[in-house]
């Protein structure tokens, strides 16, 4: 098959990854895959720092078309101009699918398929985890210019199916996946728990986050408190960064007197899997931009147990008392749930073998590009 995959934005932020992971394995399965996004600058291709797309998919042996806008935000001249030059591209390379992945280039990308004047299939995927906003844009989009919406949560695909007035057999759920292969749990060895300032018999439980209010680090902190004084080994791995990472990390932690406690070695790019193997156990409160959370497949397709709130589609992903705990995050019940696994070796042990299990069998790339491909190929008979 032919597949054009559309991706208005720039930025490597969000479903940006999963997007892109999607169209290298569905070009590993034989396909010839296309994948067209903004451009960050005029620079060529991209300096060597840039957070693009496009340097990702370089790195991946994917070479993007940018020469569209595919912009993020709304702009009538660019989306005027994407419909009727993305239009001559679908009908100039022939392509059998159209998959959109944004609001915005579902709807540029959408009209312009349907301008080829042939029966060009276009496919949605909802990355968000939960429901699409119930507005006219996305309505007219999911109506008329869709031929199959995939949700990456159950709860997600009823509530566009509701929401949106859409047959059931026009909307599919499949899982968000990860890379398995680079979250193998043997990948990281423990070497940066010395660099980070901890021991190797610390019980480490960790976080990756923004350090941004609405993310729950008082609730956190409150029950890491409480905790440490059961676990005096206690670490508390902090991963992420925030304009307000001294107002709700560093001072708190300070005032609290979990200096020794907090480790927060700020946000890591290329060390990321090394630092994450450092954790024994991992807590998410809350889904942030990416509500897919792909941080916690990820630390469980590192074999890590995971203690979640009970929001959004964290209670789908973690399975309460098999591959961790599902909680109310009150500070007590964080704490509870924390002295649990740290002072419970064969518990986190077994835990860590069922995240592992599920992450493979549930979560590689693999398993999700068949799916997709088997959705295309029904759209295509």
């Amino acid at each position: 098959m032919k597949i054009l995959h559309l991706f208005s934005d720039w930025k490597w932020t969000g479903p940006a990854e999963p997007a892109l992971n999607l169209c290298v394995e569905l070009k590993k399965r034989g396909h010839d895959v296309t994948l067209a996004c903004g451009k960050a600058m005029d620079d060529y291709p991209f300096p060597p720092d840039s957070e693009s797309i496009e340097k990702y998919a370089y790195e991946r042996d994917l070479v993007p078309v940018t020469r569209f806008n595919l912009s993020k935000h709304f702009s009538l001249f660019k989306y005027i101009s994407d419909i009727r030059n993305l239009s001559v591209f679908m009908n100039d390379e022939k392509f059998d699918i159209v998959h959109v992945h944004r609001n915005q280039d579902h709807l540029v990308g959408g009209i312009a398929a349907r301008r080829t004047g042939r029966r060009l299939p276009v496919i949605r995927t909802n990355h968000d985890g939960v429901a699409l906003k119930k507005n006219l844009r996305n309505k007219i989009c999911l109506t008329r210019l869709t031929d199959k919406l995939i949700a990456v949560s159950e709860e997600a695909r009823v509530a566009d199916m509701n929401s949106f007035g859409l047959d059931e057999d026009k909307t599919i759920m499949i899982n968000a996946s990860i890379d398995c292969q680079r979250f193998n749990p043997g990948s990281g060895p423990l070497t940066h728990r010395k660099q980070f300032g901890m021991k190797d018999d610390d019980i480490v439980v960790g976080i990756i986050a923004r350090i941004q209010t609405h993310r729950r680090f008082h609730i956190l902190l409150q029950a890491i408190k409480i905790a440490s004084k059961e676990v005096p080994k206690l670490k508390l791995l902090v991963i992420g960064r925030g304009t307000k990472e001294k107002q709700l990390l560093t001072e708190p932690a300070k005032t609290m007197g979990l200096e020794d406690v907090v480790v927060h070695p700020g946000y890591r790019t290329r060390d990321y899997v090394e630092a994450v193997s450092c954790m024994d156990f991992n807590i998410f409160l809350m889904p942030g931009t990416d509500g897919s959370c792909r941080a916690v497949r990820e630390v469980m397709a590192m074999g890590k147990p995971v203690i979640a709130a009970n929001r959004g589609m964290l209670s789908s992903i973690v399975d309460d008392n098999i591959t961790g705990f599902v909680i109310d995050d009150t500070p007590e019940n964080l704490a509870k749930a924390t002295i649990k696994l740290a002072n419970d070796i064969e518990l986190r042990k077994k835990m860590a073998n069922a995240s592992l299990k599920k992450a493979l069998n549930v979560f590689s790339q693999e398993s999700m590009a068949e799916k997709v491909e088997k959705v295309y190929e029904c759209l295509l008979k």
